[in-house]
């Protein structure tokens, strides 16, 4: 597929799904990758922390099938988290690798044939899986497919603008604090990447080992990066001196 073609399915899809995505609560995301995606269900579970555990599905049905993969610890959600690569399984009743004891018989009695599941990253940080079931058996297009990583990006970020906005908990400490989407997060680690010449993710990255190092949440350290507190170079506090 070329270059071009690839670049206009993410920004139409992007935008699609965001727009869905930014209108609705957590519990109406999965009905929005059901509707932009063309499948029978949609299940997102978070797995990290101690906060793991299914954040919506697009029906009744599905939220028994996310609850059966936590709470057998197998499944296509496990595996794309521990893989972090898409698990396609198009007919649970013949597979061509048995797998999955457990979950396989309740999933099929439930009413699921094709499985798949897409991990939710935001760079090297995973967040979760969104899985996408259908009713009958068969793999889902290529153009389904492409749509899906596309979701699934988009989706990972969603759901850390959420929590950076929820007095509720959902993901851990770590993830909440990739709230890289903050203006000064950013700012700061444009400022490290400078003073330090080295690319901004990995600017980032000493921002985040810091914070972490040091316990205290990211944004907090991006403060002191950007008021000239702080010097990632000796990882020392400058406390306002030269």
């Amino acid at each position: 597929m070329a270059k071009g073609v690839t670049d206009d399915r993410a920004v139409r899809v992007g935008v699609a799904f965001a727009k869905q995505a930014s209108a609705a609560p957590p519990a109406l995301l999965c009905a929005a990758c059901v509707d932009i995606l063309h499948v029978s269900g949609a299940g997102v579970t978070i797995m990290s922390g101690t906060n793991s555990g299914p954040v919506c599905s697009s029906d009744a049905r599905m939220a028994r099938l996310e609850d059966l993969q936590f709470s057998l610890g197998e499944g296509p959600c496990r595996d794309a988290y521990d893989q972090r690569a898409p698990v396609n399984e198009p007919d649970l009743q013949h597979q061509r690798i048995a797998r999955w004891a457990q979950y396989t018989p309740s999933a099929l009695e439930m009413g699921a044939r094709g499985v798949f599941a897409f991990p939710l990253s935001l760079g090297q940080s995973r967040i979760g899986v969104l899985t996408l079931y259908q009713n009958g058996a068969g793999p889902l297009s290529t153009d389904q497919i492409a749509d899906s990583l596309v979701v699934a990006d988009v989706l990972a970020q969603t759901l850390v603008s959420i929590q950076a906005r929820s007095r509720r908990p959902m993901l851990t400490r770590e993830l909440s604090d990739v709230s890289a989407h903050r203006a000064e997060v950013h700012q700061a680690s444009g400022i490290v990447s400078v003073q330090l010449g080295v690319p901004v993710d990995e600017a980032l990255a000493r921002i985040r080992a810091h914070a972490y190092a040091t316990d205290q949440p990211v944004a907090r350290v991006a403060e002191q990066v950007v008021s000239r507190a702080l010097f990632l170079g000796d990882d020392r506090s400058n406390d306002g001196k030269e």
